[in-house]
Order: C-alpha cells, then sequence, then structure tokens
C-alpha cells in the first residue's frame, strides 16, 4: 500500500517544485464553453471545445480552465467554470453554446507546475497563497490554469492569480 502512494504521489508530481513570479501578462483570446458543478468534472468540456476548435483548424495547444468561484465557499453543484483555448484569434462564428472573451493585459501571480493539475489544489494554490501574502499582493478575480500537453506524460500547467491594482497613493491632507 505504501508503494502504491508513493507511486502515485511520484506519477502526480507531488515532489515536483513550484515555480512562482508576478508578472504583467498580455491580453488572452478565448473560446469556451461555460460549466457548472465539480470543478474536477470539467475535462469534458475543454475536450469538446479543443475537438471544436482543431476541426477548424484553429490552435489549441493551450488550454484552459478558468474558475470562477472558491471552492472553499460556494457550494460543489454551483461552482462556476469556463472551459476552451486561447487563441490567436476569436472567429467570427462559433457553434451554440460557445463563447468568447479577451481578458486585456494584466498582473498576475503566475506559478507553473509539471504535474499532474489534479493536485493543484493542494500543491500549487498553498504556495502561490503564502507568496501573495508574504508580498503584500491581493487576488482580484479567477483563477485561470492553462494546460499545455507535451506528450502522454507530460504537461505544464501555468496558474494564473489575477492581482488587483494596487491603490492609488494619495497626498496627505493638510
Amino acid at each position: 500500500m505504501v508503494t502504491l502512494g508513493s507511486w502515485m504521489a511520484y506519477y502526480l508530481g507531488a515532489f515536483k517544485s513550484v515555480e512562482i513570479n508576478s508578472a504583467s501578462r498580455p491580453a488572452m483570446k478565448m473560446i469556451y464553453k461555460e460549466h457548472v458543478g465539480s470543478y474536477h468534472k470539467i475535462v469534458a468540456v475543454i475536450q469538446e471545445v479543443e475537438t471544436w476548435a482543431k476541426s477548424q483548424g484553429i490552435d489549441c495547444t493551450q488550454s484552459f480552465g478558468e474558475y470562477i468561484d472558491d471552492a472553499n465557499m460556494v457550494e460543489e453543484i454551483r461552482l462556476r467554470s469556463r472551459g476552451g483555448c486561447i487563441v490567436r484569434e476569436i472567429p467570427k462564428t462559433l457553434p451554440e453554446g460557445f463563447k468568447s472573451q479577451e481578458i486585456p493585459e494584466r498582473s498576475y501571480v503566475t506559478a507553473i507546475f509539471e504535474g499532474s493539475p489534479g493536485i493543484g489544489p493542494v500543491k500549487v494554490y498553498p504556495k502561490a497563497e503564502v507568496f501573495m501574502r508574504e508580498n503584500g499582493l491581493v487576488m482580484d478575480g479567477p483563477v485561470i490554469e492553462i494546460y499545455v500537453i507535451h506528450s502522454e506524460k507530460e504537461m505544464t500547467t501555468t496558474y494564473l492569480f489575477p492581482l488587483a491594482k494596487p491603490a492609488e497613493k494619495s497626498e496627505p491632507k493638510s
């Protein structure tokens, strides 16, 4: 049993490091479908968008999940998310149920992890929260996870934690 647990931890990437920094990221164009329910069930939604994009000759090497609600605060069956592809250009027409958005350039805490995104909530999110707390940063908006599959056994997930704009400094009143 210990051997199986050790193998699973290794396979999922529990021993891999997480690279964290804060930086501005350029605008992102996305095509997606909305999903309501458990976050781990968004995979089918992402695959549906990927399949359609590929059938249209649209590059979908970067798929994503955007997780709108805090899973610690919202009942699992009510969790809202979006899943789809980051694209160079948004197509003029989309199938029924598909949507698009462009997220403008903004600052994020970025975490890069080469293990399974399934362990992200326990491996990556806590480290990002510590980084934000230690650097006086405040999250403002839904987390976006960008998935890049390199092979059957290798993938990279980039986690984007959007940051609040720094408060304007006001002049002291005399």
